[in-house]
């Protein structure tokens, strides 16, 4: 969403920050309703991104890189589901929230090679802040960086 002065809310890192907890919502709403990656992005972007919350204004979230995790996260889900498995070793089952958060963060590690994994991986502990307490912070951070340590080179 835009303000009426055509201004997107927030700097780019906060948009992008947005955008990465939208990708997350987004996914778990996709999980929930066997809903495909077109008819949530549509969704998001038409009625959610950016909208007030409780009367609060929002940061604008970065349309494009949500479209491209929840895009990306759906047409590589076997890959990504295979990493994270391998990942969680023994713990193999993690819940839907906490699953789509490790999705997000692993598709954009493996994708976007521009962005550095500790900003990557930042975001997401960020986003993982919002739903849980610490033990689920310290496993999503364990799972992104071992993640970022096989997909990129350090």
């Amino acid at each position: 969403m835009m303000k009426a002065s055509g201004k997107l809310k927030g700097s780019q890192k906060a948009r992008a920050s947005a955008a990465r907890l939208a990708s997350v919502q987004a996914l778990y709403q996709m999980a929930g309703n066997e809903q495909t990656a077109v008819s949530a992005v549509r969704e998001y972007i038409d009625f959610r991104l950016g909208q007030p919350v409780e009367g609060q204004e929002m940061v604008t979230p970065d349309k494009e890189l949500f479209s491209k995790i929840v895009s990306g996260v759906e047409e590589r889900r076997g890959d990504l589901d295979h990493m994270i498995a391998a990942t969680l070793g023994e713990k193999k089952e993690v819940e839907r929230l906490l699953h789509c958060i490790l999705l997000a963060g692993a598709y954009e590690l493996m994708a976007r090679p521009d962005v550095d994994a500790p900003v990557i991986i930042s975001d997401y502990l960020h986003v993982t802040d919002a739903f849980y307490d610490q033990g689920e912070k310290k496993l999503v951070n364990a799972v992104l960086d071992k993640i970022a340590a096989n997909v990129r080179d350090r």
